[in-house]
């Protein structure tokens, strides 16, 4: 009978790369999968993405008179976050947390954002199991959205004459780059070298920021919530080992 590879139940500590990085092809172990295996493998990206290319293909381009004209609509309401909904209407501001991660601006975010999953978030699942990347995935991206939302309220009513505060506060946010960029730093728990994805997002940012000319506002998000991602990993598997432990 072939053997069946199911996801981990547990985390698997360290990968042979310095990146934790798993082809989506491949199990941690590098064996090859079938495709039945590689839906059971990367659940959770798998039904991210289709979601993501629906609502690109479907709703993004509708125009008035299209049968998904309406939910484009809503969707401008309500996937998209923006900082000042915090304070003015949070029940839209907590449920935009939720589904901003599914929504993007346009297909050219959509294809990088989906690079960066195929790269990052299905490797942290292939270690993981598809409940675990969702909770990293959506988490990292609801804690960064509301630190992120806090410090920039905070700093636009102390001092709205800064030019990030002022301009933070005139838009909204929206996309899975935040919660992709926190499944990176959780995936560095299982790196070789953990310290090494940290050091190649400091240095894409400083390209993004100086190079590609991306907002210094979005540069931070991407930043922050590698680092909760990673935190977060962390604290949850050292947690899990204190309680083996005392078992």
């Amino acid at each position: 009978m072939e053997d069946q590879i199911l996801p981990h139940s547990g985390p698997q500590h360290v990968s042979k790369n310095l990146l934790g990085f798993v082809a989506p092809w491949r199990d941690t172990s590098g064996k090859i999968l079938n495709p039945k295996q590689i839906i059971q493998t990367r659940r959770f990206t798998i039904f991210y993405l289709v979601l993501v290319w629906s609502y690109v293909i479907l709703i993004e381009d509708a125009l008035e008179g299209d049968l998904f004209y309406s939910l484009k609509v809503i969707s401008e309401q309500i996937a998209r976050m923006d900082p000042n909904e915090l304070t003015t209407n949070p029940l839209i501001f907590l449920l935009s947390l939720i589904i901003s991660p599914f929504a993007h601006w346009d297909t050219v975010h959509a294809m990088y954002v989906t690079a960066g999953i195929m790269f990052f978030l299905q490797s942290f699942e292939a270690h993981n199991n598809w409940k675990r990347a969702a909770i990293i995935f959506i988490g990292t991206s609801a804690l960064t959205s509301i630190f992120m939302a806090i410090f920039y309220n905070i700093g636009f009513t102390i001092n709205p004459d800064i030019d990030l505060f002022s301009y933070v506060m005139s838009r909204s946010f929206r996309g899975g780059s935040i919660g992709m960029f926190g499944a990176l730093g959780a995936l560095a728990y299982h790196a070789k070298k953990p310290l090494f994805p940290l050091i190649l997002v400091f240095l894409f940012e400083v390209w993004n920021y100086t190079s590609y000319g991306t907002d210094a506002a979005i540069s931070i998000g991407h930043a922050s919530s590698t680092l909760i991602g990673l935190i977060i990993w962390r604290w949850w598997n050292e947690k899990g080992d204190t309680y083996d432990e005392s078992e």
